[in-house]
């Protein structure tokens, strides 16, 4: 059976891919900051396994790998992430910038093992250096500083036969992207699947849009 991780699934983007492939038939493990209180993962029929994960706990990521050390993940997709309203900077870095490499770099010999040994990662649009300046904001901020992390590692995924891209997801109409934005999860879900199924080696490293279009830097 083909099987997905999706890190931070309990609402938005993140519950719309673990619904989509719920539905699809593979098996699904999504994380949760609150297994007590998983949201809307705890109405997806089918098969889904709900972890507990905080992504700025090591504990809770070496605990996360240890459930797959046997076991191999053929798609990898790190949805979690902040806009970081009231936050410091180097908490919005935390979640934003730095925890999906320590949860990748915990959870590569699952992808290793996995048939499709796919990684995808979601960025914004907000993190590009529009006329080579860095972002303004601090959510810009931090997607840049992922962005510029991906492209340093990414290298070692490939060599590794890992394909591996980062996505814009587009403005989505989620507690982040707001009422009024134009893309639904369904449709924003379902265009990035489009472009997963089809990525190859040759992909990696590529920053995307969740059309399949590639976005600048």
């Amino acid at each position: 059976m083909t099987s997905v991780v999706i890190i931070g699934a309990s609402r938005g983007i993140g519950l719309g891919f673990a619904k989509a492939y719920a539905d699809d038939g593979w098996e699904v493990h999504a994380t949760t900051r609150s297994i007590r209180k998983p949201g809307g993962l705890g109405e997806i029929q089918g098969d889904i396994k709900i972890h507990n994960l905080e992504v700025r706990d090591n504990k809770q990521i070496s605990a996360l790998a240890e459930e797959f050390v046997e076991r191999g993940i053929d798609i990898f997709i790190h949805n979690a992430g902040v806009f970081g309203k009231g936050m410091g900077i180097e908490d919005i870095m935390a979640i934003n910038a730095d925890a999906p490499f320590k949860i990748i770099s915990a959870m590569l010999p699952a992808i290793l093992r996995g048939r499709m040994r796919k990684i995808i990662i979601l960025t914004s649009q907000s993190g590009a250096r529009n006329g080579g300046a860095t972002p303004s904001s601090l959510y810009g901020q931090s997607k840049c500083a992922l962005n510029d992390r991906f492209r340093e590692v990414e290298v070692t995924w490939r060599e590794c036969g890992i394909t591996a891209i980062v996505f814009h997801p587009g403005w989505v109409r989620t507690d982040m992207g707001g009422r009024l934005a134009p893309v639904s999860v369904a449709k924003s879900v379902a265009g990035m699947r489009n472009v997963i199924d089809t990525l190859t080696l040759t992909d990696s490293g590529s920053f995307l849009t969740w059309k399949g279009k590639v976005h600048p830097w």
